[in-house]
């Protein structure tokens, strides 16, 4: 369980690219995808390393402070390495859909953990 975390996490980063490109119109192929995505991806696998993410990989703060480094960094990184552009609302719109998501899916397994062992517990009451 613990070595798949960052899988979604990725995720997350390719999922973005694809949707945004999508939504303006253009047609990537899977080179162009990773391009796009790569700051971020990097500045994932930084904020991994940093943040020691695979201690706690659930931890939802965790998703959160690593949504944030995928943010700053990967902005820094697209900015003064693949001098592409960091619009405003695009530093917002990415942010939230990292933080979202990075978290969001944490989220979910939180709930479904939950569940889990709250129907565990039904079951040997009775």
């Amino acid at each position: 369980m613990k070595r798949w975390f960052w899988t979604l996490d990725g995720l997350a980063v390719i999922s973005f690219v694809v949707i945004g490109a999508d939504t303006h119109g253009f047609t990537y192929g899977i080179a162009e995808i990773f391009r796009v995505a790569m700051p971020f991806l990097i500045a994932l696998g930084g904020g991994i390393i940093a943040l020691r993410v695979w201690k706690r990989p659930l931890s939802l703060f965790n998703g959160f402070l690593l949504g944030a480094t995928t943010l700053g960094g990967g902005m820094l990184l697209r900015h003064h390495v693949w001098s592409d552009g960091t619009a405003r609302t695009f530093v917002l719109v990415s942010g939230a859909y990292f933080v979202a998501l990075m978290v969001g899916w944490r989220l979910v397994v939180h709930a479904i953990v939950w569940l889990k062992i709250r129907s565990l517990s039904a079951d040997a009451a009775h």
